[in-house]
């Protein structure tokens, strides 16, 4: 009788233990909180291998207390949504953890250079701060960014660049692509400060990188992949102690030029090869005052570099391999104006008809459009001064584009961009209004400053026009693009295409691949 007592004691014990265990199993296995992530359908992966650039979309299934949460609006006062992306491997260029969408569903294009990382999704409950989380490992393979359309902008205090991929700015295109903050995708961080100048420059024409230049660094990207392949001191052959520039400009006479701390600095590849070898020289002397954010993309083989001296508000320039600036000649009588005694202050410049140089310029009476030569003879320089007085908004004009086919200028001033037809006696007309709320910050004609690119690998040069606009309420940025007709300059609204999540956009130009 005892036995049995006994064997029913150790089977009661047993079984207590057992009861205690699996109890034990089902708390450690219960959601703390009120959120299940599913990835069961939708075609939801464990791990992700997608190019560089492609969209990574992940749509996963979220319950809170048993029910579909359908979208974020429902239950925004309830649950928070965050994916974010890091590194999954150590070494080499540290990137920041970034935040990639405030969504349920997942739909962002993977910027990062090559190689593994991890994105992240976190569910956090508003009430009581519990977070339910799933994380993904995708691995990014590299691949060419396309030619298209550049856009360089001022996001968060940084200075970034993004590339529009259309039928309009690519050849043969389908489906439409846009590429946001490469030189942070790719670099781990964008430039410090506010955006001074971009230019795809064609100098080393085999290597052909990006030079991106912001108020204080400078690089040279990589067309491929973005990542800076020449930062600020490899640029120089004696880099300067401070890195503070005004203007970047490259020529098709196949010369790169910056201006640093107020100094001129030049480099010309014509003579040293296809590969960035070469490196820019130290900083050429001479008189002047203080130097404008600007610089000829267009000028002969005879000179170095032309800049404005805003100061004593002439043009000077710097003969080919010359250590000091000139101031021009007396012009043939031919000429409107003197580039050595302009006296105006320059508003806005563009490159147009027959590369000449249209600078919009003004005094506190009147406003001109000057039309340069910089190509030929320096004695025949000041082509003509248009008057420009009358027409609206000039004043304030902060960005021009200059048709190299028809003979007329748009400029933007406020919300509004006008057009301007210079042969015709006419005050400008308005072309263009910006919603309620945008400013013009950037007006360009889709072309490009070396002729045997332009003619070969853009689809409508002079045929598009990119707008761009800034809403300081929003902090957002806009580009929008039209058609235009390539001789008028009458511009097609119901053309209308627009892309944004950019920061202030400073300039826009045209990306390559040869």
């Amino acid at each position: 009788m005892k036995k049995i007592q006994y064997l029913i004691g150790v089977v009661l014990v047993c079984f207590f233990m057992q009861s205690c265990y699996k109890d034990k199993g089902n708390y450690d296995y219960q959601p703390v909180g009120n959120v299940l992530i599913d990835t069961a359908d939708n075609g939801i992966l464990s791990s992700y291998a997608i190019y560089r650039y492609d969209t990574l979309r992940i749509a996963p299934k979220i319950y809170f207390n048993g029910t579909l949460v359908t979208d974020e609006k429902s239950v925004a006062d309830k649950l928070d949504f965050t994916w974010v992306i890091f590194q999954a491997t150590t070494g080499g260029i540290i990137n920041t953890r970034d935040t990639l969408s405030h969504t349920i569903a997942l739909s962002e294009p993977m910027i990062r250079p090559s190689g593994k990382w991890i994105v992240h999704l976190t569910v956090r409950e508003l009430a009581t701060q519990v977070e339910t989380y799933i994380r993904f490992p995708v691995e990014l393979s590299e691949t060419t960014l396309p030619d298209g359309w550049m856009v360089l902008y001022e996001k968060d205090g940084r200075t970034d660049v993004g590339v529009i991929v259309d039928d309009r700015s690519k050849k043969g295109v389908v489906t439409a692509k846009l590429f946001l903050d490469l030189v942070k995708g790719s670099n781990g961080i964008a430039l410090e400060g506010k955006p001074v100048g971009m230019v795809h420059s064609i100098a080393p024409l085999s290597s052909g990188e990006v030079l991106v230049a912001s108020e204080h660094d400078f690089i040279a990207a990589d067309k491929n992949s973005f990542e800076a392949t020449f930062q600020f001191t490899d640029l120089f052959w004696t880099p300067p102690a401070e890195k503070s520039l005004q203007a970047l400009m490259g020529s098709y006479q196949r010369k790169e030029l910056v201006v640093n701390n107020n100094k001129i600095h030049t480099v010309n590849f014509a003579s040293s090869g296809l590969f960035r070898t070469n490196k820019l020289g130290p900083a050429i002397s001479g008189s002047y005052g203080t130097l404008a954010n600007w610089a000829a993309p267009y000028y002969g083989a005879s000179y170095d570099a032309v800049v404005y001296d805003k100061t004593n508000k002439k043009f000077i320039y710097v003969a080919a391999n010359a250590i000091t600036v000139s101031d021009f000649p007396a012009q043939a009588n031919t000429a409107q104006f003197s580039p050595s005694d302009v006296g105006l202050d320059m508003k806005a410049s563009d490159w147009g008809l027959s590369s000449y140089e249209y600078s919009i310029m003004g005094d506190n009476t009147a406003s001109y459009l000057l039309v340069s030569n910089f190509v030929s003879t320096t004695a025949n320089v000041g082509l003509k001064k248009i008057s420009m007085t009358g027409s609206p908004e000039v004043e304030s004009a902060s960005t021009v584009a200059a048709a190299y086919v028809g003979q007329y200028v748009l400029y933007g001033a406020g919300a509004n961009v006008y057009l301007f037809k210079y042969n015709s006696g006419l005050p400008a007309e308005k072309a263009w209004s910006a919603p309620a709320g945008e400013q013009v910050t950037c007006v360009r004609l889709q072309k490009f400053y070396y002729p045997v690119i332009q003619a070969s690998i853009i689809p409508l040069p002079n045929q598009v026009v990119y707008i761009a606009t800034w809403n300081e309420a929003e902090k957002g940025g806009k580009v929008y693009s039209y058609t235009i007709d390539p001789s008028s300059g009458s511009i097609n609204k119901a053309s209308e295409r627009v892309t944004e999540g950019y920061g202030k956009v400073k300039d826009m130009s045209y990306k390559w691949n040869l």
